[in-house]
């Protein structure tokens, strides 16, 4: 048990994470899960012990949508592990009208880029800087337009999509800001786009739109391939910093390397952090 590579997992008890859960049980990895759900998180263990009755999997609540519960959810897992070889931030949400978080943020981006530094940031000190440790980010094709730095939360004319869209972008940006710090190296950082997948993502949203990701979108098991991908491939094989969609680097915006707006973007997530 000891000797297994620890991974770390959100999103995990429905979608794709739910795929990429059971992939790293069945390869061997201990698998600690967090979830806001205490009884989805024990559906997804029994299942995943149905799966591999070896496995090793911890779970530990957590509701990203409040910082305190994250908080509390990083001592957990530090109760849990002491080295992290792969940090899965998969969840994420897609809302429909304006909803503030627990800590009175506007809850996409709270949820989506937040509470996913924030993570990020209490625990970096548990992966190895070995050349071996990844931070998988779970980004999305509509990682469009720039930064809205006057008003990041869209208080003056919410739009869920902008707001979705916005919050993909900036963690496009941050997973190349991070893997350019120097602090960071031996640690290779990735973020994906998964493409459409029928999940629950847009479960608020209206019946039309949730008639168009059940009719078009491609299963979860599908949507996991290119996580999988990049858990499982050798990081002297994978780009560092890299947005990864159908297992290959795919290119993205011009506005999402320019890493004068990603450090602008880390200062104020800092900001918020700090609060």
């Amino acid at each position: 048990m000891t000797n297994r590579k620890k991974a770390i997992i959100t999103g995990a008890t429905s979608g794709i994470g739910m795929v990429i859960a059971d992939h790293l049980v069945q390869s061997g990895y201990s698998v600690i899960v967090l979830g806001r759900s205490e009884k989805k998180l024990g559906v997804l263990k029994d299942r995943l012990n149905l799966s591999n009755s070896n496995c090793d999997v911890s779970t530990v609540l957590c509701d990203l949508s409040s910082f305190d519960s994250v908080r509390k959810a990083n001592e957990s897992v530090k109760s849990l592990t002491k080295s992290i070889d792969l940090l899965v931030l998969n969840a994420g949400l897609w809302n429909f009208e304006f909803i503030e978080s627990k800590d009175k943020i506007e809850e996409t981006f709270h949820v989506n880029l937040l509470s996913q530094i924030l993570m990020y940031n209490e625990l970096e000190g548990l992966i190895p800087k070995n050349n071996e440790s990844k931070v998988i980010f779970t980004s999305s094709g509509l990682h469009q337009g720039e930064i809205q730095f006057e008003d990041v939360e869209f208080r003056q004319n919410f739009s869920g999509f902008k707001a979705y869209r916005q919050s993909k972008l900036a963690i496009l940006l941050l997973t190349r800001w991070l893997s350019k710090q120097s602090e960071n190296s031996g640690i290779s950082f990735y973020c994906v786009h998964p493409g459409m997948v029928n999940t629950q993502l847009g479960r608020s949203a209206g019946w039309f739109s949730r008639s168009i990701f059940k009719l078009f979108g491609k299963s979860k098991e599908k949507g996991a391939k290119t996580h999988i991908h990049l858990i499982d491939e050798n990081t002297q094989l994978l780009q560092n910093g890299e947005y990864y969609a159908n297992n290959k680097v795919t290119k993205t915006t011009k506005y999402s390397y320019q890493m004068e707006e990603a450090n602008k973007l880390w200062n104020i997530v800092q900001k918020y952090l700090k609060n």
